[in-house]
Formats: C-alpha cells, sequence, structure tokens
C-alpha cells in the first residue's frame, strides 16, 4: 500500500511540473482537498488542472515521510513564476485508490507533520488486525487537539481557553466557585485558583465575594473574556471546517450529532447524569 500511495504522489509531481493538464484530470480524485491563501476547500479534477495552468508552480520532492499507508508528508522545493529562489515546503497528501485526494501544502515540515499525525485514524478504512481500535483513534485526537485549544503552539493561551470555557458553562447552573472549577476540570482546588488568578489577571475573569457566602469567592467572566472566548470558538469552528473540508455536508452534521452523543454520554459517566456535575 505504501509503494501505491508513494507512486500516486510521485505520478502528481511529475504532472504539476510538466504542466500536463490532460494528465491532471487522471492523478488525482474526482474531488481533491486542497488549500490556498484563502483556505482549505475542495475542487473537481478539472478545477485541479485550472490550478496547474495558473499557479504555474514547480515542486521538487526532498524527502518523505510516511504517517500511514495512505498518507504521506513530503518535503518539497517550491518555485512561482518570477522567483529566482526555491522556497521549503511540506504537503500532506492522502491518496485513495491510485489517486491523491489530498494535497495540503505547508510553510514548514513541522506543521505538516503535526497536522498529518491525527490522519491515519480518520482516513484509513480498511481494517486489519492491527488496525487502531475506534476508541483510541478518539483518545488520540484529543491528546492532539487538547494542546492546541486555540492555537497550534500556544500552550498558556490553550489553558486560558480551557478555564474560561469552564467558567462560561457552569454559569449557566447558577454561581461558580473555585471547587466548581476544579470538578469540571478534574483538578485539585489549588490547581483550579492558579488558573483562575491568571485568568483574572488576564482580565477574562472577575473573581468576587458569594452573594450567599462571603467566605467564597465566585467566579464570572468579563467582557473581554467573553470576547477572547469568542475568538477561540472561531479558531475552533475554521480547524473543524479545514479538518472536514473534503466532508459532505450530511458527514459533517453526522459526526456533530454523534459527538454531541458521546459528550453527553461522557457527562453521564463521569457525573452521574448527564449535565449535572458536583457542586
Amino acid at each position: 500500500m505504501a509503494e501505491r500511495t508513494e507512486a500516486a504522489i510521485g505520478r502528481w509531481h511529475e504532472v504539476v511540473n510538466a504542466g500536463d493538464l490532460a494528465a491532471a484530470r487522471g492523478v488525482v480524485a474526482d474531488q481533491v482537498v486542497v488549500n490556498g491563501p484563502k483556505g482549505a476547500g475542495v475542487i473537481t479534477a478539472e478545477g485541479f488542472a485550472e490550478w496547474i495552468a495558473r499557479s504555474g508552480i514547480r515542486l521538487r520532492p526532498r524527502a518523505w515521510h510516511p504517517v500511514g499507508d495512505r498518507v504521506m508528508v513530503v518535503e518539497q522545493d517550491a518555485r512561482w513564476p518570477g522567483d529566482e529562489a526555491w522556497s521549503q515546503v511540506a504537503t500532506v497528501f492522502r491518496v485513495t485508490g491510485d489517486r491523491v485526494s489530498t494535497a495540503l501544502r505547508f510553510s514548514d515540515l513541522r506543521a505538516a507533520l503535526d497536522f498529518a499525525s491525527i490522519h491515519p485514524g480518520l482516513a484509513e478504512t480498511e481494517g486489519g488486525p492491527d488496525a487502531e481500535g475506534a476508541g483510541q483513534a478518539l483518545f488520540r485526537f484529543v491528546r492532539h487537539w487538547s494542546r492546541r485549544r486555540h492555537g497550534p503552539d500556544d500552550g498558556e493561551r490553550g489553558r486560558e481557553v480551557l478555564v474560561t470555557e469552564a467558567v462560561c458553562a457552569l454559569q449557566e447552573r447558577g454561581e461558580v466557585t473555585v471547587n466548581d472549577v476544579a470538578a469540571e476540570l478534574g483538578i485539585d482546588q489549588s490547581g483550579a485558583s492558579r488558573m483562575l488568578a491568571h485568568a483574572a489577571g488576564r482580565g477574562l475573569l472577575a473573581m468576587t465575594p458569594s452573594e450567599t457566602d462571603a467566605r467564597r469567592r465566585t467566579v464570572t467572566l468579563t467582557d473581554a473574556g467573553h470576547d477572547f472566548l469568542a475568538a477561540a470558538h472561531r479558531w475552533q469552528d475554521e480547524t473543524f471546517a479545514t479538518l472536514t473540508a473534503g466532508w459532505t455536508p450530511a458527514e459533517r452534521t453526522g459526526f456533530q450529532q454523534a459527538m454531541t452523543r458521546l459528550i453527553t454520554a461522557s457527562a453521564a459517566l463521569t457525573h452521574g447524569s448527564p449535565g449535572t456535575g458536583p457542586r
């Protein structure tokens, strides 16, 4: 399978570099996921041929990094018309059958490998005795994106999003305390206090005495916190749209509904009943 994947990607490079519009329709799937300055999207094989004619790009493979049987990251030298020097890029390829069905170009190898690292479990459809189970794929996906809650390289921002989202969710149930946040995040009270103090110092949260018990502090989102969370949610939605660029609307809706069912079941498993955590 890996040999077929490499051969398909090799033909893709040959066609692009030759500007062979007739052959271009035969090296990609009928629907191929690509990206560009305006983001990722799906184009037809005919659209791929038009891209070759329009871009005039030349791509020289430098190194091949298999990520799965049908997913490969290729380091490349790239040159566009009018450029004298070659630039280094990396492209994530997915192959379906003998044709390229995904070609997502990144500015550097690390970004491409990070993105591709979640693809084997999502892309493979053929099972086998050593195939990854659904539970393993789920937890690997969660581990990957739990480190990127707001952006691909900002761990501190991710923790700020985590605690701000927790407070936002808990506010729907009433007054929010430090203990509530600790229980929601599954951490001890001292850890929750540090995270809350940091977010409050950034102006995202406000901590005030409880209206019912002056010995306790309650936590609320500030206007800046609401704006911050809205920006984080936009990034999350954009990431989901990119990851599912090759999906149909029905597939996206079905996956979202399945995730919602998982969240409900998770709440019941963790807290005993959906939507009710320890107070």
